[in-house]
């Protein structure tokens, strides 16, 4: 019920400090972590009893929502059909309450872990990742973590990346009735789209991931020009792409291309990433099989009677910044993305009740 999405005075203020009291309640270690304006991560821990080597494991998941769109009664949490009904009930505070829930359950046992848990509630990941960039900069590491979305309870290994480049191409303008002398950054553009809808894409079915299909390129908007009788003295490509595990910097195979269709209409360009995806990399997640983490998830499944067989997803997560920052992660989760950000947002409340177990199973098998 309490919103927290891009439209919200404080975004996800309010529930950081929902969150944050909640766990004092519960006499678990909290702090806010300020990541910008009144916007903070949620950072709540339980402390090993091992020696200074011992594990430690991070539980993270997002605070924030996409508003609330075409869904009626949105931040009115109801249950129904044995579902929890309400924006965000899948992506992904379903899963922050089975995270917050584990924690309060270890807290209450009477042998503590031997390493240290973390629950890490973090800011901004719908609108460019934010959070997560400020909680490895906060100094908020550990071994490996579990990020909550959406997964059907399925463990997740591997995910793709995401880039998104803008190239501006620019001409020379001329008069309409005599093309001739302008040099038009319109069709270098259309140049552009034409190569990489064609042979550029054709180069990216070559490149396939045993979960993950294959690498894709996707040209999100095409505007160039001022009107009819002006040759287009600018253009404007937005591209989409998804990357594979270990694939090629995609920025740079870009630039390649764009150079050689400068080079065609004699036309200069600017390639550059956009904020979306270059404020924090959207990089791949490709965690092994044999990670002590996955392992751990696994024979935590097993134990609960679930699907244990590691898959890869067609999103991507703040498990891939982690990774990237040496931290073995893996993705798991109640609720199907299907069912994220529409107008029937749902996630089933067995489900929820499944997560809490699992992430306690996994936690308890992995800091022993």
């Amino acid at each position: 019920a309490i919103e927290s999405h891009h439209e919200t005075p404080g975004q996800e203020a309010a529930i950081g400090r929902f969150l944050a009291g909640w766990f004092a309640e519960r006499e678990i270690d909290v702090e806010l972590l300020p990541v910008v304006g009144n916007r903070a991560n949620v950072v709540a821990r339980l402390p090993g009893s091992g020696d200074a080597n011992r594990p430690s494991l991070m539980l993270c998941g997002h605070l924030d929502t996409v508003p609330p769109g075409e869904m009626s009664n949105a931040f009115r949490p109801r249950v129904d059909d044995h579902s929890l009904w309400g924006r965000g009930a899948c992506d992904m505070k379903g899963a922050v309450a089975a995270m917050a829930v584990t924690m309060s359950r270890l807290r209450q046992r009477r042998e503590p872990l031997r390493g240290d848990l973390i629950f890490a509630g973090t800011v901004d990941e719908d609108t460019g990742g934010l959070g997560v960039r400020a909680l490895i900069e906060q100094g908020v590491r550990t071994n490996a973590a579990v990020v909550g979305e959406p997964t059907s309870l399925r463990i997740a290994i591997a995910h793709k990346g995401a880039c998104f480049i803008r190239v501006t191409f620019s001409g020379r303008g001329a008069h309409g009735r005599c093309p001739e002398e302008g040099i038009s950054a319109v069709s270098a553009g259309g140049e552009l789209v034409r190569i990489l809808e064609g042979e550029f894409q054709a180069l990216l079915d070559t490149r396939t991931h045993p979960m993950l299909g294959r690498s894709t390129v996707n040209v999100g908007r095409l505007c160039g020009g001022s009107q009819p009788n002006i040759v287009a003295e600018r253009c404007e490509v937005d591209i989409d792409r998804r990357i594979l595990p270990e694939e090629p910097q995609p920025v740079a195979e870009i630039e390649t291309i764009v150079e050689d269709v400068c080079n065609r209409h004699r036309v200069t360009a600017t390639v550059q990433e956009m904020a979306m995806t270059a404020t924090v990399p959207h990089v791949a997640l490709g965690t092994s099989s044999a990670a002590l983490v996955t392992r751990a998830a696994i024979r935590a499944a097993d134990d609960l009677g679930l699907n244990a067989t590691p898959i890869g997803l067609t999103y991507w997560t703040d498990g891939g910044h982690l990774a990237a920052c040496g931290i073995e992660t893996i993705v798991l989760g109640p609720g199907n993305i299907r069912d994220a950000h529409g107008p029937h947002e749902h996630v089933a409340v067995s489900e929820l009740d499944q997560a809490a177990a699992l992430y306690e199973t996994t936690a308890t098998g992995f800091l022993r």
